[in-house]
C-alpha cells in the first residue's frame, strides 16, 4: 500500500451566525418583516414600539383589511367616515349579509314568526357587525315580545363569523378568543375593563392594573391584533389576492424618489423604561440579562435598517437604468442582477435575496424580479442602434418584439412571414431563429403573414 501525502490550499468565506441572519431579514418581504419584528417585539423587553402617524396606535393592533382601514379606525368611532360612507348604496350588501346569516339556519327548526324575528335582527345590525339595540326599546316598535326577541338573538349570536351580534368590541373579541380556546380570564378582562388603555399604548398601567408583566400584556396584544373588529367585514370581502408593494417609488423634478413601504409597521426603538432599569440594576444576573437582550435590539434595528439602504440603492440602480421603461417610453432593457451587483460594487446574491418576492409600485405594481432578463446575442451596432447609451450589453425579449411589432405596423399589402422577420431582425444585428419570431409575435397576439393577408 502507498499512501500519499498533500496538502491542498483552499480559500473559503465563513459567514457568521450574525451574517447568514442580516442576509435573511433582506430576503423578507414587508408582509414577513412584519411577522419577524412582531416575534422579536413579543420575545424582547428591550424593543418597543411606536407610530409616527399615531402616536397611540400600538403594534400588534395594527391590521390592515381589505378596505384600506386600520384595526383602530376601524372600532374608534370616526365621524369623518361615517358621513363619507352615509349614501353609501348598501341595498346589495345587506342583502348578501342576510343571505348568508339565514343559509346557516334549519327552516325547518322555527316557526315562520321566529324566521321573520330573526330577519328583523338582522336588518338591526350596524355596519361593523354590533347589535347595539335595547331588546326593551326594540319591543314595543316591532311588535314582538322582548322574550321572543332575546330567544332569537341569542340563536343569531351561535352563527358565523364568530363575533356577530355582539353587543360592542370587547364582547366580539372574547367571543373570538373563547372559540380560539382561550380561557385567561385576566386577558378578558383587559378587554372588558381596560380596552381604552390598551389602545392609547399604556402597557405599564394594564401591566400594573393587572398584575402581570409587560411581556404578557404584548402577548395580549398579539392575540388580540389577529381577530377580526368587524365580524360583518368576513361577509362582505370578496374573495381576491391584493399585492402589497413592499417599495413605493415616485419621481419629482427628473428626480427618483423611492421609499419602503413599511411605516404601518411602526418605528421600533430601544425601550427607554427598560434602559433606566438596565442602569439602575444592581443585579449581576439582571445586567447580563439586560446587555443581552440590548444587544439582540440592536442587530434587529441595524438589519432592518441595512435592509432599507440596500434595497432603496437596488431599486434606484434598476430605475436608472430601466428609465425609458418606467415612463413608457420603450421596452424593458436587458439587465441582469450581475449588471446591478456589479454596478454596486455587492455581490450578486445580495441583490438576489433583496428583489425576492417583493413588488415594485409606481404607475402600477410590477415584481422586482420581473424587471431582470437575460440579453440575446446582438452585435455592436445593434445595441448601439437601440440607445442603450452601452451601459448593457444586447438586446432584450421586450426590445425584439416591439422590433417585430414595428416592423409588422409597415409592412404595407404584402404581410413579411416568420422567416423574413428573422431575416430583417439579422439585417439590424439581431441573430433570432424563425421559431423565435414566431413565438414572440403569438405573444403579442398578432396573427400570421397568411391570416394578416387575408384582412387586408
Amino acid at each position: 500500500m502507498e499512501l500519499n501525502h498533500r496538502i491542498n490550499i483552499e480559500q473559503k468565506q465563513t459567514l457568521s451566525v450574525n451574517q447568514v441572519q442580516s442576509l435573511n431579514v433582506l430576503a423578507l418581504t414587508n408582509q414577513e418583516l412584519e411577522d419577524f419584528l412582531m416575534n422579536e417585539y413579543l420575545e424582547n423587553p428591550m424593543l418597543e414600539n411606536s407610530n409616527d402617524k399615531e402616536n397611540d396606535m400600538i403594534m400588534g393592533m395594527e391590521k390592515i383589511y381589505e378596505s384600506g382601514s386600520s384595526f383602530k379606525e376601524q372600532y374608534l368611532d370616526n365621524p369623518e367616515e361615517e358621513e363619507r360612507r352615509r349614501n353609501d348604496a348598501r341595498a346589495k350588501q345587506e342583502d348578501v349579509i342576510k343571505e348568508y346569516l339565514l343559509s346557516q339556519l334549519q327552516r325547518e327548526k322555527y316557526t315562520d314568526r321566529q324566521r321573520k324575528i330573526m330577519d328583523y335582527l338582522i336588518d338591526c345590525l350596524d355596519e361593523k357587525g354590533y347589535f347595539t339595540y335595547s331588546l326593551t326599546e326594540l319591543a314595543s316598535p316591532s311588535g314582538y315580545e322582548e322574550t321572543e326577541l332575546a330567544e332569537c338573538l341569542k340563536i343569531l349570536k351561535d352563527l358565523e363569523p364568530i363575533g356577530i351580534f355582539s353587543r360592542d368590541l370587547a364582547e366580539c373579541l372574547e367571543q373570538q378568543l373563547r372559540a380560539k380556546g382561550e380561557e385567561d380570564e385576566k386577558l378578558f378582562c383587559l378587554l372588558r375593563e381596560y380596552l381604552t388603555e390598551l389602545m392609547n399604548g399604556q402597557i405599564g398601567v394594564i401591566s400594573r392594573k393587572l398584575g402581570i408583566s409587560t411581556v404578557q400584556v404584548k402577548e395580549y396584544i398579539h392575540l388580540i391584533g389577529n381577530l377580526n373588529p368587524r365580524p360583518i367585514m368576513s361577509i362582505q370581502r370578496e374573495e381576491a389576492n391584493y399585492i402589497v408593494p413592499d417599495i413605493i417609488v415616485s419621481r419629482h423634478g427628473g428626480i427618483w424618489d423611492v421609499s419602503i413601504n413599511d411605516s404601518w409597521m411602526g418605528e421600533y426603538k430601544f425601550s427607554s423604561y427598560y434602559m433606566r432599569m438596565m442602569e439602575q440594576s444592581q443585579d449581576p444576573e439582571l445586567l447580563v440579562y439586560f446587555k443581552e437582550r440590548l444587544d439582540r435590539a440592536r442587530f434587529v434595528i441595524n438589519c432592518v435598517e441595512q435592509r432599507r439602504r440596500t434595497i432603496t440603492r437596488i431599486v434606484e440602480t434598476v430605475l436608472n437604468l430601466q428609465e425609458d421603461y418606467f415612463e413608457g417610453k420603450g421596452p424593458l432593457k436587458p439587465m441582469q442582477q450581475e449588471d446591478v451587483a456589479n454596478i454596486l460594487g455587492i455581490h450578486v446574491s445580495t441583490v438576489s435575496r433583496a428583489i425576492k418576492g417583493k413588488y415594485l409600485q409606481y404607475k402600477k405594481s410590477v415584481a422586482l424580479k420581473a424587471l431582470f432578463s437575460t440579453a440575446l446575442p446582438a452585435t455592436a451596432s445593434a445595441s448601439a442602434a437601440d440607445g442603450s447609451k452601452g451601459e448593457i450589453a444586447g438586446v432584450s425579449a421586450d426590445q425584439i418584439k416591439q422590433k417585430i411589432q414595428q416592423m409588422i405596423e409597415t409592412e404595407g399589402k404584402k404581410p413579411l412571414s416568420d422567416q423574413k422577420l428573422a431575416e430583417r431582425l439579422g439585417e439590424e444585428g439581431i441573430q433570432v431563429s424563425r421559431r423565435a419570431v414566431q413565438k414572440y409575435r403569438i405573444q403579442l397576439n398578432i396573427p400570421d403573414s397568411r391570416q394578416r393577408g387575408m384582412l387586408l
